[in-house]
């Protein structure tokens, strides 16, 4: 407990506790126990059980430790009048990989004011970057890297200090690090390479804005960390302390979750799921844009009588080899999108006219050499549809009427 207490108390503006596996709390700093019992309503008493499951708030916070003791960082956020606390558990590892316990760090996520008359972090003690067990550096208000500690140099080759925070951290989408630099708060996630990672991780694995089904693999190797700006003195300088955690992990396994949930395996192309998530944000940008988009609902003729005679195995083949041939199909077309809408049933988005989607799936169909198909095709701008189950739906009509109209045949939607 001394131990814990001589790193948590010399730099409270981590706000950090640690929990055993057994949930009881070892310790907790004292900027902590002001936070906790501000926001959570708990009373951080030691050797007692933590956190007290009576609030919604208390088992949310109980999963989060449960994550972490299998060995998975995990975190929640709570409002409190217009700013975001968030609540962070990290497994807490011995030096033979076990794990002992859970740090838990509260950080102030979002500040509408830059940071003004903060608690700063007293630099007394020059080895506090190495006491802190995970990322961590210092840089000054232009972003260099005064020190960093052992668990952040190893993210490079060379010596880090010196250099810009910005040359090594690259941030995701539209945040900036300056901006959580230059406030002494909040907290920005992005990339770092990484030398010693044994394969790639491609964050946009699935469903990228691109509608490209399968983006190239990032040939740098890189983590995925969330930054925690804290306000530090740092030689008698306003600096700041910046952690970092790593969500690598949790990134690949939402990607991975987000993958079954919008993926045909057995096909190769998505599934009924994955593709009304992407009609529906074409949808609306073609309304907006008046951008041609089209959609292509096909039906395997007999595929059920298929299945009876010759066997799964033969109809497994059949939707491989269709799939197959609608990918070399629309191999040239840019921005088609080929799904599963169910068992013996497809449906491709297209940014083309009707006539163009007309002559697209009859392409189709001359190739698909030994497999008959039935076609039904609705226009945006051809129709007027309340939305996109309307828009859905009227594909699916026009195919009907091709199988009714006698099969291997392909039927454009009238305008409504």
């Amino acid at each position: 407990m001394e131990s814990w207490s001589g790193i948590l108390d010399s730099c409270p503006g981590l706000l950090c506790c640690i929990i055993n596996l057994k949930g009881k709390l070892l310790y907790a700093s004292a900027g902590y126990k002001a936070v906790a019992a501000r926001i959570f309503g708990h009373k951080c008493t030691e050797g007692s059980n933590y956190p007290p499951l009576i609030t919604e708030l208390d088992r949310a916070f109980h999963e989060i430790l449960t994550a972490a003791c299998l060995g998975e960082a995990n975190a929640i956020e709570i409002s409190e009048h217009g700013k975001i606390w968030e609540l962070t558990a990290s497994p807490l590892r011995s030096n033979h990989k076990k794990i002992d316990g859970v740090v838990v760090r509260v950080n102030s996520e979002i500040s509408a004011e830059p940071a003004k008359n903060l608690p700063p972090v007293v630099q007394s003690n020059p080895e506090i970057l190495e006491a802190v067990p995970f990322r961590a550096c210092v840089v000054n208000q232009k972003g260099l890297i005064l020190a960093a500690n052992k668990f952040f140099s190893a993210s490079s080759k060379e010596n880090l200090t010196g250099k810009n925070i910005i040359e090594i951290f690259k941030p995701v989408g539209n945040f900036s690090m300056m901006k959580i630099i230059s406030r002494r708060a909040g907290s920005v996630e992005g990339r770092i390479p990484d030398f010693y990672v044994n394969e790639n991780f491609c964050e946009d694995l699935f469903l990228d804005e691109s509608l490209s089904e399968f983006p190239e693999k990032k040939s740098e190797e890189f983590r995925i960390l969330k930054a925690h700006a804290t306000p530090i003195k740092w030689h008698d300088l306003e600096c700041v302390m910046l952690t970092f955690e790593d969500i690598t992990e949790i990134k690949r396994t939402h990607e991975q979750l987000r993958r079954l949930l919008t993926f045909d395996s057995s096909a190769g192309i998505l599934n009924r799921r994955g593709i009304e998530h992407m009609i529906l944000r074409e949808f609306g940008r073609a309304i907006r844009s008046g951008e041609d988009l089209s959609l292509i609902m096909i039906n395997i003729d007999n595929f059920t009588a298929l299945n009876e005679t010759m066997g799964y195995s033969a109809g497994s083949r059949t939707i491989r080899g269709f799939v197959a041939v609608m990918k070399r199909t629309l191999s040239s077309r840019a921005k088609s999108v080929i799904s599963r809408w169910s068992g013996d049933e497809f449906l491709i988005m297209s940014h083309c006219s009707g006539a163009a989607a007309v002559v697209l799936a009859n392409e189709v169909r001359e190739k698909a050499q030994g497999i008959s198909i039935s076609a039904g095709i609705s226009d945006l701008q051809s129709g007027s549809y309340a939305g996109v189950n309307d828009f859905i739906g009227a594909a699916y009509d026009a195919m009907t009427e091709a199988k009714i109209l006698g099969k291997n045949n392909t039927v454009l939607a009238k305008k409504n």
